[in-house]
């Protein structure tokens, strides 16, 4: 029997059309059984890897590359593959559909989200997400692009007013979701939390069904809310959001029911989008969709091998001084830091998971470089992380603690054994559980080293931590919290204590905890978990020395910096551009001594680099992803030539950056006053020097590219493309790929930025001598601006357009030809 969408709308009640509008719990959407519609479709988190139900301690998940990383590949064939392959996880979970990709534009170079997004450029972003699309849709899972439309700052999300031109939001905000809707189709869309001028996402007919549906045509794409981001009964039906997630906050309980009764319009519109819930159904598998099995870990080769490969192919190549790269293996080398034996594979938030497993810079680099040694440096985090294995341990002698949980009367409820010591409790209560529930975490701590080590404890409730015994550290929530502490902004509520702790001794450490009962986010469902955390006393000022002394005697350093998850998060916007903690002291004081300095940047947006003139190289891996010292290792010894380029301006200043002033903005109001000058865009046109332009990127050899050619111009319109061609050769020594960047320039004495990216495409691996004829299609959009506000249009702009090929966006030298429009 066929699945057709029409025909099971026509034959719904009003309370089967309004129960399909609403989720059916945190994952899962609402079938209708009457109809054999089956109940349960699943979806997942998040868009660099399927992690599945549960936010801490599930089932282990491929960790693929961040999307900044993705982006810095310029390489839409390797997004597409990525895709494949996050659908293949997806499966693994027994998830139709992953909430990815991300696709909002890097507004401020502290845009706590930026690493899970692709770039500051539209088109960049567009292209690449529509890869990625393509990529999880052809293995028969629907991608969600989010968040719709301008979530590029996290302070205050859910109440934030963006104040935006119509000209801006068309030509950079929208941009990539339109270029990803018509050139990849996909299956779902989600809506931000915030207001644009003036009015929430959800509730804007004009955004949802002005724009995606009437405009772009998407008139069977599922528009989904961010997690409680629907703030209305009635007004978000009508404007054209079908599906609430998740469960049934604004919509449950029979409020959306009742109004359809009373309003023949509402009634029309709930099941014009109930039907487009059940067309989201079908492409999943209608009534075969398969049943529900328990999440698998599914770890494939062929993932790893992509996640390396991929990994090493956004890595950016930012400076190298006299040929300081590829090291020979046979040399010996200094891997210093922190981040070189603990893996930054991914940033906070959604985009967290519990990885198959991670390669940390030195595990890899071991691997390659047989005389590696690792020396520690000073701490990097902002917090105390969880215990290490081995540290804190249970009575079967696993690591991790013990969770017991009880109802008021102080019955039993379950025990759960948890392989670390941290618990978020929001979407795997004990069933039985009742509200007012107690819990107790216990486990014994076996220090490394005698000293007097710091405990934290960041929680949703009110929580009493003892070491035996004693009580040392108490948690009382504010009402903001559990917000903050779901989102692992942990170092912003982390309370610490200090302990006389001796090596050798096994010390019990218990926590009382009494359940949250204050609702997050203005729903019905109240947060609670916990993280406990341990820093053992160290002596940084030894440890910087030690680290220069080694380095000093290896003769070659390479020093692993970067920004931890709960530093670039989901939830919270970073301050400044500054690395945590004496990373950049450590840096400083190694690039004075006499060796060789090599600096890798784990980070998922710019940071600054006050040392960058005494290192020899920098590496910039972003968050790689599980494979990231494989990765790393590939690049240092030059079994991979880098190829990634910026999709993002490094300035030297954060005052330089356009949204300076008006960014992550103030009393719910954010202006983005710098119209469409976003990112080079900026600098560019006002000739302002930046530490890296947007695509700069070093590579071992050298390319040249050559014989420009344009084709199509005599008989250009709007349903026709030009063609253009160039040619690329390898002019050095070794074996590498190149990314081609083609931008567009305005008319002389326009009032546009001065370029912008308009196209791109990335060679094959080239030989020593070889060549490559690459090219793309432009279409008239590359020539157009929007014209007006609200009641505006886009107008084919006449005048002499001169279509680049740049290096990077820092400088107009490049092959160039003219495109006149009459």
């Amino acid at each position: 029997m066929t699945f057709d969408p029409d025909t099971i709308a026509a034959q719904l009640t009003l309370e089967e059309a309004c129960t399909l509008l609403h989720g059916q719990d945190f994952w899962r959407l609402n079938g209708v059984p009457r109809l054999g519609v089956p109940n349960g479709l699943k979806l997942s988190d998040g868009p660099n890897g399927a992690r599945g139900q549960d936010f801490v301690g599930g089932v282990s998940s491929a960790c693929f590359p961040a999307g900044v990383c993705l982006a810095a590949t310029f390489d839409q064939e390797a997004a597409r593959r990525i895709g494949n392959a996050i659908a293949d996880e997806c499966r693994s979970k027994s998830a139709s559909a992953i909430l990815g990709p991300t696709v909002n534009i890097h507004r401020s170079p502290l845009g706590g989200r930026n690493f899970e997004s692709y770039s500051e450029d539209p088109v960049l972003a567009g292209y690449i997400a529509s890869g990625y699309i393509k990529g999880v849709q052809e293995k028969g899972i629907a991608a969600t692009i989010k968040h719709f439309i301008c979530n590029d700052s996290e302070l205050d999300r859910r109440t934030m007013d963006v104040s935006v031109s119509e000209k801006a939001l068309r030509e950079i905000y929208l941009r990539p979701f339109e270029i990803a809707v018509k050139h990849a189709k996909p299956r779902s869309i989600m809506t931000s939390y915030n207001k644009v001028n003036g009015e929430y996402v959800s509730d804007s007919a004009r955004l949802v069904n002005g724009i995606i549906r009437k405009e772009w045509g998407a008139t069977d794409v599922l528009v989904v809310s961010d997690w409680w981001a629907t703030y209305s009964t009635e007004k978000a039906v009508l404007a054209g959001l079908d599906l609430e997630m998740p469960d049934s906050y604004a919509r449950g309980s029979g409020q959306l029911i009742q109004a359809a009764k009373k309003s023949p319009q509402l009634a029309a519109a709930a099941r014009e989008r109930a039907r487009t819930v059940l067309q989201f159904i079908k492409d999943a598998g209608g009534y075969d969709l398969p049943p529900e099995l328990p999440e698998l870990a599914d770890d494939k080769a062929e993932h790893r091998d992509l996640i390396r490969t991929v990994g090493a192919s956004g890595t950016v190549l930012l400076k190298n001084k006299d040929l300081a790269l590829p090291l020979s293996t046979s040399l010996p080398v200094a891997v210093v830091g922190l981040f070189a034996k603990k893996a930054l594979i991914h940033g906070g938030g959604s985009a967290s998971l519990e990885s198959h497993h991670r390669v940390s810079p030195f595990d890899g680099i071991a691997e390659v470089f047989p005389r590696a040694i690792h020396v520690p440096g000073p701490n990097a985090y902002n917090y105390c992380p969880v215990l290490e294995q081995g540290v804190a341990t249970r009575p079967d002698g696993q690591s991790g603690m013990v969770v017991e949980f009880f109802n008021p009367n102080g019955d039993l409820v379950e025990t759960r054994s948890l392989d670390g010591t941290f618990l978020t409790a929001l979407d795997r209560y004990p069933k039985g559980l009742e509200p007012g529930w107690t819990a107790t975490m216990s486990f014994t701590l076996r220090p490394k080293t005698t000293g007097r080590h710091v405990l934290s404890m960041a929680s949703c409730g009110i929580a009493e931590l003892s070491v035996n015994n004693q009580t040392i550290c108490t948690t009382v929530p504010k009402p903001e919290d559990p917000n903050l502490f779901l989102m692992l902004a942990l170092h912003k509520i982390a309370k610490k204590a200090a302990y006389e702790f001796e090596f050798g001794k096994g010390y019990e450490v218990k926590v009382n905890y009494k359940s949250n009962k204050d609702k997050i986010f203005a729903t019905e469902l109240p947060a609670n978990g916990i993280h406990i955390g341990f820093s053992e006393a160290l002596d940084e000022d030894t440890l910087i020395q030690d680290a220069v002394e080694a380095a000093i005697k290896i003769g070659t350093a390479i020093v692993c910096v970067g920004n931890n998850p709960d530093y670039e998060t989901e939830g919270f916007d970073r301050e400044d551009l500054f690395l945590l903690g004496r990373q950049n002291e450590l840096v400083e004081r190694i690039a004075d001594s006499d060796s060789k300095v090599i600096v890798v940047v784990h980070a998922g947006s710019p940071i600054a680099m006050p040392w960058l003139d005494k290192v020899d190289a920098v590496l910039y891996t972003w968050f790689p992803g599980q494979e990231l010292g494989h990765a790393l290792a590939d690049v240092l010894s030059g079994a991979v030539n880098p190829s990634g380029r910026l999709p993002v301006t490094f300035p030297k200043r954060i005052e330089d950056n356009p949204s300076f002033g008006n960014f992550p903005g103030a009393n719910e109001k954010i202006v983005y006053a710098e119209g469409s000058f976003v990112g080079y865009r900026h600098y560019a046109t006002k000739s302002i020097p930046t530490l890296f332009p947007f695509g700069f990127g070093l590579s071992y050899t050298t390319f040249s590219v050559t014989n420009l050619s344009i084709a199509g111009i005599e008989s250009f319109g709007p349903v026709s493309s030009l063609t253009v061609t160039a040619t690329v050769e390898n002019t050095g020594k070794v074996a590498g790929r190149h990314a081609v960047l083609f931008f567009v320039s305005p008319p002389a004495g326009s009032s546009r930025p001065l370029i912008s990216l308009e196209g791109f495409t990335k060679t094959n691996l080239l030989q020593p001598g070889e060549r490559e004829e690459i090219g793309i299609s432009l279409q008239q959009d590359a020539f157009s601006h929007w014209v007006g506000e609200l009641d505006g249009r886009w107008e084919l702009e006449a005048g002499k357009h001169v279509v680049r090929i740049l290096a990077d966006a820092g400088s107009l030298s490049g092959p160039s030809q003219i495109v006149t429009i009459q």
